[in-house]
Parts: structure tokens; C-alpha cells; sequence
């Protein structure tokens, strides 16, 4: 079936699509989705939460700042993206923008690895090649709900987003972790090459899996940009919850680069070390993508969401009192990421169900962009922010406080769990802890 046509016909609704295909075909449907998500996560997940990037930019000199700000990218990038491309989703089709998404992916991967060929330009290089990824980040982000708003019923998102990010983290998480313990502690420039390159070619499987879904011919949607934001705009409930996660993706999002780095360059732990501890770190997320579904279903999405806040506000605080002499703090620093990673899958599952539940039907694409818009500006400021006060000495090296000793590292930390503490007063935002009947919210 091709997706893309000239036609006069109205679109056909997702959800009455998606109740026509049968339990079977959305069955093979998803497990289409999944394997597309097996081989396109590598790219993702060694921007996100590996220490790959992490490592190779610092193998070929770039500094502290530089290479918090290339986790940055993602979030800063999306946040001006992800609204246009919803546009381009109402124009070309969600699987044309995917396979666009994974061209440009590729080509971006390949010239991160093609960095240490440059000397003393190739942390330029490599950096540029992260900014060309965070292109593609949005454009993929942006079709995959509403081709998922195709093939999934309200009751089967919960379980879909948990087992989906479950089997792809366990399979990352694994491979990682056996390229952590091979590659020693000094790796040679060649051995990041390969690995990065090999990342950006397994997303080719993406395109094939995705290919296979059959999904409505795409009838393009001419509509107006600015009344697609502002028939968003003016379902409450959505506003409000995008609020609650621009702010709490603010406060916790450095939470999750910034131990690779710390135990990088604030403690001087080994590459194999740092990379085998962000491999633990993904394995949280394992876990949580794995009990998600069922635990949602036993303490419901309100409770879930109040159990991730709690969890955001602990998480770097405990990582606040992992100072250098602390003893076993490379062991401490891989159990803490580990739970903030298992909290941050919870609620990126939450998101997810969240986001779907607010799209109201005839205008998916630019409901989804607006929250996902909303979350991925607070990932970025929050690691721009922390970038900076890195890269501008605004923070103290190193203060006293009680007999103990503190580094800026730790200050971030302590500002993070804050900021955590003081979002506490937004959660009655949330559609789930108060219900406006008067706004679309179909949980």
C-alpha cells in the first residue's frame, strides 16, 4: 500500500483504523514496530545514555563544556523542530519522515566517526555530527506517534511503550556492555570509529521494519500551522501537563549524562570503567521499561507519576554526597544511575501514555510535537545550563560545608534535587491528579 498520494478524500480517523485492522495484524503490526526499534535504537540510546559520544569527543580533545553541551543538542534542536515538523507530517506521510529521519541519522553517525581522521579538527567534526543526529531526532519523533496512533487501542499503549523500550534497553544495554569490557581501558581511536559507525548502519533496519506497517494512504492535511498549535493550545489539560514536563525535565534531565562526565573528568575513572557503569545504567532502564506496564496497571497512572517525582528529587541528591573520597563511589555512581534510569523510563513510558491520551483525534501530529516540544526544551536548557556553569567557572571548584568537602559536580547535583523539590507544586497540572471534564483526555 503507498502512503503518500494525491487525494480529496478526509483522512481516515487512526483509532477507527486501527479498531478495523483486528487483534491479529495490530499484533504483527507492533511486533513490526518493535524490530524497528531494535535496530534503530543503537543510535539513541549511544547519544542519550552511553558514554561512547561521551568518551570519543574527549579522546579527541574537546572540553568539559563542549561535551555537555553535545547532550544538550537533542533537546535544543527538537524544541525549534518538533512543531514544523508536524507540518511535514501532515504533508509527506509518518513513514516517509521516518525513513528521512534515518538517512540523515546515518550520514550523521558516519561523520561522528570519521572525526579522528581530521586532527585536530575533529572534535569539530564529531561535534557537528552530533548537531546533523539531532536533526533527524525530531523528525523521527514526530511521525512515530501518529504512525502508532494507527495500530494501537488506548488499553494496549501502557503495555506497548513498556515492553517496546524494555526489549530494545535490554539489547543495547547488552551489547554495550560486552564493547565496554572489550574495549580496555585506553581504547585506540579505531575501535569508537567502528563502533559509531556500526551504530549508524544498524539504523537501516528501522527503514525496512517500518516499510512492512501498513498504515492509511497518507492524504495530505493542508492545515494552517497556527490554528493546528492553537486548537492544541486550547485543550487545558494538555497545556497544563506540558508545563509539569518542561519544568520537571528541566530540574532532572542533567541527572542522567552527568555522572559519566564527573566520573570522567571530576574522578578520573577509566574508560572501560565509565563505559561499563553507563551499561548498568542502561540495564534501569531495563527494568523499568519491563515492570511499567503491569505496575501502572496496579497503582495507576497518578500514583505512577507521583512515585517518578519522588524519585527525581532523590536520585541526585543521594549522587550530591558521592564526593572523591567517598569509598566505592564508582560502585555507588552505577547503583544510583541505575535507579535514575529505572525512574526515568517509568516516566518516559508515563509520557508516552500521557501524550497519546491528550491527542485529540484530527490533530495527533501537532498535540504530540507540543508536548514532546515542551519536554525536550527543558532537557535542553537544563543541559545547556549545566553546560555552562561548567565552561564559565560560575560555580566553585571546591567549598566546605560540615567537616565535608563538595565539587562543583556535586552543586549541580544539589540544584537539580531543588528544582525537583520546588516542582512538587506543579503536579495538580497534571490531567491525572486533576481531571478538567470540559478538555479531551482519553486514558
Amino acid at each position: 500500500m503507498q502512503e503518500n498520494q494525491t487525494s480529496n478524500i478526509a483522512p481516515i480517523d487512526p483509532q477507527v483504523y486501527a479498531e478495523s485492522l483486528g487483534a491479529d495484524t495490530r499484533k504483527k503490526y507492533r511486533m513490526f514496530a518493535y524490530a524497528s526499534t531494535w535496530f534503530g535504537c543503537f543510535t539513541d540510546v549511544v547519544m542519550d545514555n552511553s558514554a561512547i559520544i561521551i568518551l570519543y569527543l574527549a579522546m579527541l580533545g574537546g572540553s568539559e563544556s563542549m561535551i555537555m553541551l553535545s547532550t544538550s543538542l537533542v533537546g535544543m534542536v527538537s524544541m525549534f523542530l518538533l512543531i514544523p515538523t508536524a507540518r511535514i507530517v501532515d504533508k509527506l506521510g509518518a513513514k516517509r519522515v521516518i525513513n528521512i529521519s534515518c538517512y540523515i541519522a546515518l550520514a550523521s553517525y558516519l561523520m561522528m566517526a570519521s572525526g579522528a581522521f581530521f586532527g585536530g579538527m575533529g572534535k569539530y567534526v564529531a561535534f557537528t555530527g552530533c548537531f546533523i543526529f539531532c536533526i533527524s531526532k525530531p523528525l523521527w519523533m514526530g511521525a512515530w506517534m501518529p504512525l502508532l496512533s494507527n495500530i494501537l487501542l488506548p488499553k494496549e499503549r501502557g503495555d506497548f511503550f513498556g515492553f517496546m523500550r524494555f526489549s530494545y534497553y535490554i539489547l543495547s544495554a547488552s551489547i554495550l556492555s560486552l564493547v565496554g569490557f572489550a574495549m580496555g581501558e585506553k581504547p585506540p581511536a579505531w575501535v569508537l570509529q567502528t563502533v559509531i559507525a556500526m551504530t549508524g548502519i544498524l539504523v537501516i533496519g528501522r527503514i525496512i521494519f517500518i516499510s512492512k506497517i501498513k498504515i492509511p494512504d497518507h492524504v495530505e492535511v493542508k492545515r494552517n500551522i497556527g490554528k493546528s498549535v492553537k486548537e492544541a493550545l486550547s485543550n487545558s489539560s494538555l497545556v497544563g501537563f506540558c508545563i509539569y514536563i518542561c519544568f520537571i525535565s528541566f530540574a532532572y534531565m542533567t541527572v542522567l549524562p552527568l555522572p559519566m562526565l564527573y566520573l570522567k573528568k571530576g574522578l578520573h575513572c577509566g574508560d572501560n570503567i565509565v563505559q561499563i557503569i553507563s551499561s548498568v545504567g542502561i540495564f534501569g532502564y531495563v527494568l523499568g521499561f519491563f515492570v511499567y506496564g503491569k505496575l501502572v496497571r496496579q497503582i495507576g497512572i497518578r500514583n505512577m507519576q507521583f512515585m517518578i517525582h519522588t524519585l527525581f528529587i532523590l536520585i541526585p541528591l543521594s549522587f550530591f554526597f558521592c564526593g572523591e573520597k567517598t569509598p566505592y563511589v564508582a560502585e555507588i555512581a552505577g547503583v544510583l544511575l541505575f535507579f535514575g534510569n529505572f525512574a526515568f523510563a517509568c516516566f518516559y513510558c508515563a509520557f508516552s501514555q500521557e501524550t497519546l491520551s491528550l491527542a485529540k483525534p484530527g490533530n495527533v501530529p501537532m498535540s504530540t510535537a507540543l508536548c514532546q516540544t515542551y519536554q525536550m526544551m527543558g532537557m535542553g536548557f537544563s543541559r545547556v545550563a549545566s553546560s555552562f556553569l561548567l565552561l564559565g567557572g560560575i560555580l566553585s571548584t571546591s567549598w566546605n560545608y560540615g567537616g565535608f568537602t563538595f565539587n562543583n559536580y556535586q552543586t549541580i547535583f544539589l540544584i537539580c534535587a531543588s528544582l525537583g523539590f520546588f516542582g512538587l507544586a506543579l503536579v495538580i497540572l497534571l490531567p491525572s491528579v486533576i481531571r478538567n471534564r470540559d478538555n479531551y483526555y482519553n486514558p
